[in-house]
Protein backbone atom coordinates (compact mmCIF):
# COMPACT_ATOMS: atom_id res chain seq x y z
CA UNK A 1 0.00 0.00 0.00
CA UNK A 2 1.31 3.76 -0.84
CA UNK A 3 0.21 6.47 1.02
CA UNK A 4 0.34 10.00 0.86
CA UNK A 5 -0.10 12.52 3.50
CA UNK A 6 -1.75 15.95 2.01
CA UNK A 7 -2.62 18.07 4.91
CA UNK A 8 -3.82 22.03 5.07
CA UNK A 9 -3.19 23.13 8.22
CA UNK A 10 -2.57 26.03 10.20
CA UNK A 11 -0.79 24.66 12.69
CA UNK A 12 3.04 26.10 12.95
CA UNK A 13 4.43 23.52 14.98
CA UNK A 14 2.84 20.86 12.39
CA UNK A 15 4.37 22.53 9.75
CA UNK A 16 8.14 22.55 10.54
CA UNK A 17 7.93 19.41 11.80
CA UNK A 18 6.59 18.17 8.29
CA UNK A 19 9.85 19.69 6.47
CA UNK A 20 12.69 17.69 5.42
CA UNK A 21 15.41 17.91 2.90
CA UNK A 22 13.84 15.33 0.53
CA UNK A 23 11.28 18.03 -0.43
CA UNK A 24 11.07 21.45 -1.35
CA UNK A 25 9.31 24.52 0.73
CA UNK A 26 7.45 26.88 -1.69
CA UNK A 27 5.75 30.60 -0.79
CA UNK A 28 3.72 32.75 -2.02
CA UNK A 29 3.47 36.55 -0.53
CA UNK A 30 1.59 39.04 -1.29
CA UNK A 31 1.73 42.26 -3.02
CA UNK A 32 3.47 43.89 0.46
CA UNK A 33 5.70 40.85 0.11
CA UNK A 34 4.09 39.30 3.21
CA UNK A 35 3.65 35.69 3.45
CA UNK A 36 0.42 34.17 2.82
CA UNK A 37 1.02 30.57 1.87
CA UNK A 38 3.14 28.11 2.34
CA UNK A 39 3.50 24.76 0.75
CA UNK A 40 5.76 21.69 1.67
CA UNK A 41 5.74 18.62 -1.37
CA UNK A 42 8.33 15.62 -1.09
CA UNK A 43 7.29 12.47 -2.92
CA UNK A 44 5.22 11.64 0.37
CA UNK A 45 3.65 14.31 1.75
CA UNK A 46 2.04 18.11 0.39
CA UNK A 47 1.70 20.26 3.51
CA UNK A 48 -0.35 23.48 2.45
CA UNK A 49 0.00 25.86 5.56
CA UNK A 50 -2.83 28.96 5.72
CA UNK A 51 -1.91 30.38 9.13
CA UNK A 52 -0.67 33.45 10.92
CA UNK A 53 3.45 34.31 9.61
CA UNK A 54 5.03 36.26 12.19
CA UNK A 55 8.65 37.56 11.52
CA UNK A 56 10.19 34.49 12.93
CA UNK A 57 8.43 32.05 11.09
CA UNK A 58 8.91 33.98 7.64
CA UNK A 59 12.29 34.32 8.15
CA UNK A 60 12.49 30.26 8.80
CA UNK A 61 10.34 29.59 5.73
CA UNK A 62 12.43 32.03 3.73
CA UNK A 63 15.62 30.03 4.68
CA UNK A 64 14.04 27.16 4.11
CA UNK A 65 12.28 27.39 1.06
CA UNK A 66 11.37 28.97 -2.28
CA UNK A 67 8.98 32.02 -3.86
CA UNK A 68 6.81 30.98 -6.06
CA UNK A 69 4.03 33.38 -7.57
CA UNK A 70 1.32 30.15 -8.51
CA UNK A 71 0.99 27.38 -6.03
CA UNK A 72 -1.71 24.97 -7.42
CA UNK A 73 -2.28 21.77 -5.39
CA UNK A 74 -4.28 19.28 -7.73
CA UNK A 75 -5.51 16.28 -5.21
CA UNK A 76 -7.00 14.68 -7.96
CA UNK A 77 -4.04 14.64 -9.88
CA UNK A 78 -1.81 14.11 -7.22
CA UNK A 79 0.10 16.99 -8.23
CA UNK A 80 1.34 20.41 -6.99
CA UNK A 81 2.27 23.23 -9.76
CA UNK A 82 4.42 25.97 -9.20
CA UNK A 83 4.91 28.97 -11.30
CA UNK A 84 8.21 31.99 -10.65
CA UNK A 85 7.83 34.83 -12.90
Amino acid sequence: MNLQLIAQITDVELLLKSVHKDGTLFCQQNKKGHIIRAVYFSSSRIVEYRGRVDPNLAETIRSLGRRADIVDVDESQNSVRIVQT
